[in-house]
């Protein structure tokens, strides 16, 4: 029953800390990229310390309830977000190649030594390629046209996040991790029992079965977040629209007009203002996105033109959203939340 208790307070501190953590670092913008190192390490240290049919409950609950802290859009209208489905199940992927992995990397990550930090530092380079590979093909699913040039480019585009999820979660890894295990095997003989490899696959099938589960509902279509009405709108009364860039700013706002898309709405405003826009068009996806407001291109520093519409990121192409009247629209030029 002791042994036990010592669970489930370890279990509940690791959810605070990712939570807190991830809040923190992230609403205090302290972080160039967003990401997700502080759920990783929680995640692996979970794993290596707790029985893990539990521990492979904390990225899911520490990412859940830390979207909720910083106010992002884990539903849009009914219906769940795909791209955030795709993130979800990427930390289902790291607990159970976690699960996987321990009985091999555990003897070698017990102590402060030069090989132990070897090990844990490859694991967690591991653990970031996974995930990031999952989710940039998860952005290229949702996103992009299903082509070959389109995912190529997607992964080029995503080099720069890898780079940094690599050296900051190997850091968290060896700073964090590595002498957390350690203090915690030392102290209490229950953590340093070795499982026999029966039973950690035996202990494994329902990280399987909740892995599978989201990968399943990451590609189903009956979650689709596409916002495109079936009807035609011909008028919109009382909307509005923001454009939001590091070095100027324009409002157009409750405006009564017959471009009722997005897209259309967007290029009203700027024969308005007297501002550019540039945009590709997607044949795959019969929708263009925009690369360019007024001379900004997306990947400078980085950052990209979103759009957001009543305050929730949208994640269909801007000509193939209709509006409602009194919808709000805002353009901000920023890094990409996914």
């Amino acid at each position: 029953m002791k042994d036990k208790i010592k669970q489930i307070i370890g279990f509940l501190l690791l959810i605070v800390f990712a939570v807190l953590g991830r809040f923190f670092l992230v609403s205090k913008g302290i972080q160039p990229f967003p990401n997700f190192e502080v759920v990783t390490i929680a995640t692996f240290i979970g794993i290596m310390l707790l029985d893990m049919r539990i521990a492979m409950f904390i990225p899911l609950f520490g990412i859940i309830f830390s979207d909720i802290l910083l106010g992002n859009p884990i539903f849009i209208g009914e219906k769940m977000n795909q791209i955030v489905i795709f993130t979800y199940s990427g930390f289902a992927l790291i607990a159970l190649t976690s699960i996987l992995l321990k009985n091999r990397i555990k003897p070698y990550i017990i102590g402060i030594k030069l090989h132990s930090i070897f090990c844990i530092g490859g694991t967690c380079a591991l653990l970031v390629f996974l995930y990031d590979i999952w989710t940039n093909f998860g952005w290229w699913y949702i996103i992009y046209p299903h082509t070959g040039e389109a995912l190529i480019t997607v992964y080029g585009l995503g080099v720069p996040f890898m780079i940094y999820h690599l050296i900051s979660g190997v850091t968290t890894f060896v700073l964090i991790g590595l002498p957390v295990i350690t203090y915690v095997s030392n102290k209490q003989a229950l953590f340093s029992i070795q499982e026999s490899n029966k039973t950690v696959l035996r202990r494994s099938i329902p990280a399987v079965v909740v892995t599978l589960i989201l990968v399943i509902v990451s590609f189903s279509g009956c979650i689709s977040t596409s916002v495109e009405q079936g009807i035609t709108v011909e008028r919109v009364e009382n909307v509005s629209m923001k454009i939001v860039s590091p070095e100027w700013n324009i409002n157009y706002l409750n405006v009564t007009t017959n471009n009722v898309t997005v897209a259309d709405f967007l290029l009203e405003c700027a024969e308005y203002y007297g501002f550019s826009v540039k945009a590709d068009n997607w044949d795959s996806y019969d929708s263009f996105f925009v690369v360019a407001i007024n001379d900004i291109e997306n990947g400078k520093d980085g950052k990209y033109w979103l759009y957001y519409v009543n305050g929730e990121l949208a994640n269909v192409g801007c000509s193939r959203y209709y509006l409602k009247n009194n919808d709000v629209v805002e353009w901000r030029f920023e890094k990409s939340p996914f």
